[in-house]
């Protein structure tokens, strides 16, 4: 393995089911305890509840921690309240991406109201960390970024159940990128990614701190990557992707 780790998919704060949910001071701990140099990491309260009030919070729990970077997180039933987030947050350096859980939007990728979004999240030149699951919304998905072929996605738990059809469409449209977090493991997919797309566009994720980080570490590591490889998806990737510095 990499002798260090970034993190391209973490949660702070509750979720509104039973849980050990932390505060940025377990997102800090799993980095120091697991060796993760910088994380990226989305509000729970922005997703599930109040887009700005969890952003704000999110801002002021990172400020002072070089290592931990954030998504803005948008919401496509609330357009012109998501572009005010990303450009007062984008003046931030450590609000790197955005951040779209359409479940809890209760709009599909396919719904026309996504499309709208998406276009002012690629005007702004950034990427996006969009939770999908199904092979619909894994093909939605692959229709959006088609549509912004200079815009860079990174599809969140590399489709869930459909993380097959994931990589098959992340073949036929290189501006999508896998990570692979998930509630369940299933042995095989990082090392079917990297065969079909090559290791540049495989990153590492652990979803924390809904799951302890360890649980993801042992999936990856599982995957025996090379040390080349190593170097690409459980580091370089992330820090190419979002253009973040380890502190």
């Amino acid at each position: 393995m990499t002798e260090w780790l970034v993190d391209a998919h973490q949660h702070n704060g509750p979720w509104p089911f039973p849980g050990r949910f932390g505060d940025v001071e377990m997102n800090l701990h799993y980095l120091k305890r697991d060796g993760i140099r910088a994380a990226v990491i989305s509000s729970t309260e922005g997703i599930v509840s109040n887009m700005t009030r969890g952003n704000a919070r999110l801002g002021a729990a990172i400020a002072g921690h070089p290592e931990l970077y954030a998504y803005v997180v948008v919401n496509p039933t609330h357009l012109a309240a998501s572009c005010a987030e990303m450009d007062e947050y984008y003046d931030n350096p450590q609000f790197v991406a955005a951040k779209i859980h359409p479940a809890y939007a209760k709009t599909p990728l396919s719904s026309p109201n996504m499309a709208p979004l998406i276009a002012e999240i690629a005007k702004r030149g950034r990427p996006a960390l969009i939770h999908t699951w199904g092979a619909g919304e894994v093909r939605a998905l692959a229709n959006l970024a088609q549509r912004w072929p200079q815009w860079k996605v990174l599809m969140a738990h590399g489709g869930g159940d459909a993380w097959r059809e994931a990589i098959e469409v992340a073949q036929q449209t290189p501006n999508i990128y896998l990570e692979f977090c998930c509630s369940a493991v299933e042995r095989g997919k990082v090392e079917r990614a990297i065969a079909a797309l090559g290791p540049e566009r495989v990153l590492f994720g652990t979803d924390a701190t809904l799951f302890d980080t360890m649980y993801m570490l042992s999936l990856y590591r599982e995957a025996n990557l090379s040390p080349a490889e190593s170097r690409l998806v459980m580091g370089e990737n992330a820090l190419r992707l979002f253009g973040l510095r380890l502190p």
